[in-house]
């Protein structure tokens, strides 16, 4: 489960980090409030249609179309939060990436913290919502393909029960009386 959780902070790093970095190059590095939540929403949908089970896997596009959907929703939630209370600034200069929204004609003050800089934030929330969907996912489903949980519970899984001997009796006169039957013609 840890490496599960490891590929899924990894994978919500890199999408995350590369939309962020997409922001920067066009100008916003630290962007307005409704260019952040849009970015948000726009890497949670992504990080729920390829973490967990991805959406190219079997049977798994209903499943990856919930998740993308939950995603734009806790994306936008969760950037609202790095925005309020991720306030540490950012130790390292990143020169033109961490630089503030001027192309608006204004600095925002958050320009240099990590809830503030486009590409930190949107690492951040990618990590949180793509390590939580890799751990969500049960390998064990993808180790059975076509298997359903219902038609093992339904089979009796691995457990055997044995007949009480009162049973066996009974199976064994109703065989004999047809056998009597036959015998008297």
């Amino acid at each position: 489960m840890l490496g599960r959780l490891i590929l899924g902070i990894v994978k919500g790093l890199i999408v995350g980090g590369l939309l962020g970095f997409g922001l920067a190059k066009l100008g916003y590095g630290a962007p307005i409030a409704i260019v952040a939540y849009l970015a948000a929403a726009l890497a949670g949908v992504l990080v729920g249609l390829i973490a967990g089970k991805p959406i190219w896997a079997k049977d798994a596009k209903i499943e990856a179309g919930m998740k993308a959907f939950v995603g734009a929703l806790l994306g936008v939630g969760l950037m609202y939060a790095a925005r309020r209370w991720l306030t540490v600034p950012v130790p390292v200069p990143l020169g033109e990436l961490g630089g503030a929204n001027l192309s608006l004609g204004e600095a925002t003050g958050t320009a240099g913290t990590f809830g503030g800089l486009a590409i930190t934030s949107l690492a951040a929330v990618a990590a949180l919502l793509g390590g939580f969907y890799e751990a969500d996912n049960d390998p064990s489903d993808e180790a059975t393909p076509g298997a359903k949980p219902e038609a093992k519970a339904a089979a009796g899984g691995n457990k055997r029960i044995a007949a009480s001997p009162a049973a066996d009796d009974l199976e064994d006169d109703l065989e004999i009386e047809p056998e009597k039957k036959r015998s008297k013609k």
